[in-house]
């Protein structure tokens, strides 16, 4: 009967020593910042936190909304209170940031536009914590500041290449001995502010802090349960703590004891067990956790590894499918100079839907449209054979000319109505510059190899078809109206120019036969020659001048004209020199 007398007025003296320990708290939140986006909740944590600390016996010195004028009274205050406290609580709601690893809190009227504006206008964490364990032997500190910071940004911007000092949301704060100090989330990452009334951290503190007869590192573990549950992991409270013994901030109200309920899990093998699985890949090591302490310490941790392994492996997964382009590419390689259609066809029947489709299908009409020019140009050079033919004298000497097909030229003012039509139109640069050499190769205005290459080449066989059809043109740069105008002409165009030691005969170039004539045949040749240039003009200059053209960089042609001599012309290289020819 004594023992028990004993019991009760050891623990009658418990509750009541408990209930005489000072305690002082100081609450802030700052969420109407005037230069960044305000925030949602902090005035409200601290408006919660501070109810709620009062229910737990502290005197409570509360600041909403400080700027750094405001932010420094309220703590020379609190301060002021900490002389004989038997134990501090400081809470901070709002932005934050670390720069070189140590931790500001930030008023509502602060800018941060420099540097130098730290030390002026915020205000150092270290200032409050050192205070408090030199006046209290036992101090906790709830800091909910790791909130993403635009301030942080502009600081960081400013310092050009010291801005990697700036760090992301709050460093890692040594303690004291009898010391805790909880962060809303690890260090160096952002906490979220929450779509309720109070943020995810301040929330769960509200409801387990003071947890009646639970140790403080107890009520910690429950409020990070609750935070991971409400962010779905993405934050995770980290606390440091350098406390000596248990502190409880609400005892338990009871009588006589009460034998404590025996765990039916053995926590020291519940956290052997998942230090041995917690670096695991496979998801097996974290359901087997689940399985065996379904409400265990590490149960969220565990769901959310199984997650993170998951998306993973489905992630790689995705790529391992992804289509394997390297035959395809290396199959277009062998046939990209290729001047068949059937190849480009053949690439096409296997990869319909391949990465140089389109360009294939481009590559077919073009070689196409290159085969119908040449085929019309072999039509001409054979029906210009069988008119130089028929016009042949039999008994007049071997010389003919190539009977040309007439060109059906329009007249400048109905050149000029021709509007481009939609297929010209719908053409890329590429393609429209393709069709145009394709054009003029057909029309006799050689541009050599169809490449769609807009050089100097194409634009003389442009000028010379302009000039020889009578058509202005206002550019020699491929254009749509001009593709039109070329596909609206029929037959041969320019003139088959020869070059010097040709002749033209039989609608073609032919090189001339270089025989030094014998003593007894020179006196034969004079007499041809003087008869075939009885009938010869005696200024070639004037019928000649159709006859020839030169290209870019000539400056003298020669050519058979139609009496049967070989006429030589020069270019003009000025206005101020006329265009001369002379017989050879």
């Amino acid at each position: 009967m004594k023992q028990i007398l004993a019991c009760l007025l050891l623990l009658v003296f418990a509750a009541s020593a408990a209930h005489a320990e000072r305690r002082v708290a100081l609450v802030i939140g700052n969420s109407g910042y005037e230069h960044v986006t305000q925030l949602t909740n902090p005035d409200n944590d601290a408006k919660g936190m501070a109810e709620k600390l009062t229910s737990l016996d502290f005197e409570v010195v509360t600041g909403t909304n400080l700027s750094l004028r405001d932010m420094r009274k309220t703590v020379r205050e609190f301060i002021a209170k900490l002389e004989g406290a038997d134990l501090a609580l400081f809470f901070y709601a709002g932005h934050g940031l670390q720069v070189n690893g140590e931790n500001y809190l930030v008023p509502i009227d602060a800018e941060l536009n420099s540097y130098v504006d730290l030390e002026f206008e915020a205000m150092p964490a270290n200032l409050i914590l050192n205070a408090m364990e030199h006046s209290t032997k036992v101090n906790l500190v709830f800091l909910d500041a790791c909130r993403n910071n635009p301030l942080a940004e502009n600081l960081a911007r400013s310092m050009g290449t010291r801005s990697g000092s700036v760090g992301r949301g709050l460093a890692k704060i040594g303690s004291g001995v009898g010391s805790l100090i909880s962060f809303a989330t690890q260090p160096g990452n952002v906490a979220l502010d929450g779509d309720g009334e109070n943020s995810p951290f301040t929330t769960a503190l509200i409801k387990h802090l003071g947890t009646p007869g639970q140790d403080i590192t107890r009520d910690l573990v429950m409020v990070r349960r609750d935070v991971l549950e409400a962010t779905k992991g993405q934050q995770v409270p980290w606390d440091n703590s350098s406390l000596t013994g248990e502190v409880i901030l609400k005892q338990l109200e009871m009588v006589q004891p009460v034998e404590p309920e025996k765990p039916a899990i053995n926590p020291q093998i519940e956290l052997a067990y998942w230090d041995s699985i917690k670096s695991g890949e496979s998801i097996a090591y974290f359901e087997t956790y689940l399985n065996r302490y379904p409400d265990g310490q590490f149960a969220d941790i565990a769901r959310i590894r199984i997650n993170e392994i998951r998306n993973r492996s489905e992630a790689e997964a995705a790529r391992n499918a992804k289509p394997d382009t390297s035959a395809e590419i290396a199959f277009w390689q062998s046939i990209q100079n290729a001047t068949r259609p059937e190849m480009y066809e053949t690439y096409l029947e296997q990869y319909p839907d391949g990465i140089y489709a389109k360009l294939a299908r481009l590559k077919i009409t073009t070689l196409q449209q290159q085969a119908q020019a040449e085929a019309a140009a072999a039509a001409a050079a054979k029906e210009a054979n069988a008119v130089a033919a028929s016009k042949t004298a039999p008994s007049g000497p071997e010389i003919t000319v190539a009977a040309l097909p007439q060109q059906e030229t329009a007249s400048p003012a109905s050149a000029s109505a021709v509007t481009p039509s939609s297929i010209s139109r719908s053409l890329s640069p590429e393609e429209l510059a393709t069709a145009m050499q394709t054009e003029l190769n057909r029309l006799g205005c050689s541009v050599g190899r169809v490449d769609g290459d807009w050089g100097n080449r194409s634009r003389q066989a442009l000028r010379t078809f302009s000039r020889e059809a009578g058509v202005d043109l206002a550019s020699l740069d491929p254009d749509p109206s001009i593709l039109d105008r070329l596909k609206q002409s029929t037959g041969r165009v320019c003139p088959l120019t020869c070059g010097r030691n040709q002749e033209l005969k039989n609608g073609k170039c032919i090189a001339v036969r270089q025989e030094t004539p014998s003593k007894s045949n020179e006196k034969s040749n004079s007499t041809k020659t003087a008869q075939s240039s009885g009938t010869c003009p005696a200024d070639p200059t004037a019928s000649s001048r159709r006859l020839v053209d030169f290209n870019y960089r000539q400056i003298t042609a020669v050519t058979t004209h139609p009496c049967g001599r070989q006429v030589v012309c020069n270019k003009p290289q000025s206005n101020v020199r006329p265009f001369k020819c002379f017989w050879k």
